[in-house]
């Protein structure tokens, strides 16, 4: 017994009434349910209702949504959600900060005449982040490394404050530009991962 197209859609929708709507673990989650529920439906004979009943069991302290700090306080996610991301976001902000705090203090004290090319540097990051973020949202397309992409955005903006409209101190400006360089190359990994992902399952 094979499960059809319409099946499948009722495992998307209950996988989005538990808020998971980061595309590349649905999937994942999607593909363990629709194995899960076919086999059962095969061995005890029961219909599809029942055997995803059955099938979800497994998944439901997963599948728990609740909020955690270190993500967002403002959304809820399931907590496999959680576990698969928060040990990302712990070391993406740790190293960002650390390098950002330690090479802001280097330079204020060894490279203040490098200050020119240190602020084309982070207004050349900053601008290539809005292009990539304006590309990306031309795709509704929601996945874990375009959440892992916008988890700077704040930093770019700071940076572009700094550049247009305040006047904030030595210091602090540069270490707010250190955010957005040493974030850089985590821009453009999740980017490219983000389209990595839309092109293999050919989404738009």
């Amino acid at each position: 017994m094979q499960i059809i197209l319409s099946q499948l859609d009722a495992i998307d929708r209950y996988l989005e009434q538990h808020q998971l709507d980061f595309l590349d673990f649905k999937l994942e989650i999607k593909d363990h349910l629709a194995t899960a529920t076919e086999e059962l439906m095969k061995e005890k004979e029961i219909p599809f209702e029942e055997a995803l009943l059955l099938a979800v069991e497994p998944w439901e302290n997963e599948l728990q949504v609740k909020k955690y700090w270190l993500i967002s306080n403002e959304r809820l996610f399931p907590s496999f959600v959680i576990q698969r991301i928060k040990n990302k976001v712990a070391f993406h902000y740790g190293v960002v900060f650390i390098f950002a705090i330690i090479a802001a203090v280097l330079f204020s004290k060894y490279l203040n005449e490098n200050q020119t090319v240190f602020k084309y540097s982070v207004g050349f990051c900053g601008s290539v982040y809005f292009l990539l973020r304006r590309l990306m949202n031309n795709k509704k397309v929601k996945t874990s490394y375009r959440f892992h992409f916008d988890y700077f955005y704040m930093p770019v903006l700071l940076v572009f404050a700094w550049f247009f409209v305040f006047q904030l101190s030595f210091v602090y400006a540069n270490f707010i530009g250190f955010l957005v360089l040493v974030n850089f190359p985590f821009t453009i990994y999740y980017f490219v991962k983000h389209q990595q992902f839309i092109k293999k399952y050919n989404l738009k």
